[in-house]
């Protein structure tokens, strides 16, 4: 049997389809998202970066995904990619994002802008503040604090790169120790706020240590790739913004500048 390839007519025909932004699967370009329900239902707007690359944007916005909360999106200049839109600094005098209006009230930081919503749509399951999702949040800055001591401060001998390496993998001991204590691949009985206060620096963390330090995460920890695993699979890992390897870990150089400039 043999077949001709398609003519660019034939190609163009085939994408004669529309991505549903405001009702459809989670979506970087999205400017609206109102799982269904009218316009009119929506009380909050968040503020994050062009490029769907921000930990910190990407925290708010997948709780927002997962708790299917109408909002707008508005895009903002990240500070290590230009200059940061002057209406946005009439609006947050810092520039830093993420930030998110609440019924006209303005919101920044992410914890703390997860706390407000909770306040008023109720938790993702579990509080950022409830007693099972607390000492995971504490876990979850000692692997970030590991990560950085790892990668993105100069060391002076092997010795104590060495070293550095052995205090992340302690942590990471810790982090699939939590995990193995429910039957589930999420850190609690079921997905919820502790697993969207993890995701956005591991997904970094798996790249950057695979890129530079030739550590895989994924393959030294089964309980945290059964853990990587499910959330790719959910509905609300947004296809168009996942993060490959080389160009996560070009942007956490061992510098970590970009960590810190949003």
């Amino acid at each position: 049997m043999t077949t001709h390839p398609l003519t660019w007519a034939e190609l163009e025909a085939l994408t004669d389809f529309e991505i549903d932004t405001v009702n459809g699967p989670t979506n970087a370009q999205a400017r609206l998202r109102l799982f269904g329900k009218n316009e009119s239902d929506v009380r909050v707007t968040l503020y994050r970066d062009n490029h769907a690359w921000c930990p910190y944007c990407q925290k708010v916005w997948l709780w927002l995904e997962e708790k299917q909360i109408p909002y707008r999106i508005k895009k903002v200049t990240m500070f290590c990619y230009g200059t940061k839109e002057s209406w946005y600094k009439r609006k947050v005098p810092s520039g830093m994002l993420p930030a998110l209006e609440l019924d006209g009230r303005m919101i920044t930081e992410s914890d703390d802008i997860l706390m407000a919503l909770e306040q008023v749509f109720g938790p993702l399951v579990f509080g950022m503040n409830d007693s099972k999702v607390m000492p995971l949040r504490q876990l979850e800055r000692l692997l970030f604090r590991a990560w950085c001591g790892w990668l993105c401060y100069p060391t002076r001998s092997q010795r104590q790169d060495q070293r550095n390496k052995e205090q992340f993998i302690g942590v990471m001991g810790k982090v699939e120790e939590a995990l193995s204590r429910t039957p589930s691949p999420y850190f609690l009985e079921e997905f919820s706020t502790a697993d969207v206060v993890f995701t956005p620096y591991v997904e970094r963390m798996n790249a950057s240590l695979y890129y530079y330090k030739g550590y895989s995460m994924r393959e030294e920890n089964p309980g945290f790739s059964a853990w990587f695993d499910a959330m790719e699979s959910r509905p609300t890992n947004p296809r168009n913004s996942e993060r490959l390897p080389y160009s996560c870990s070009r942007l956490t150089a061992p510098n970590g500048r970009l960590l810190r400039k949003r």
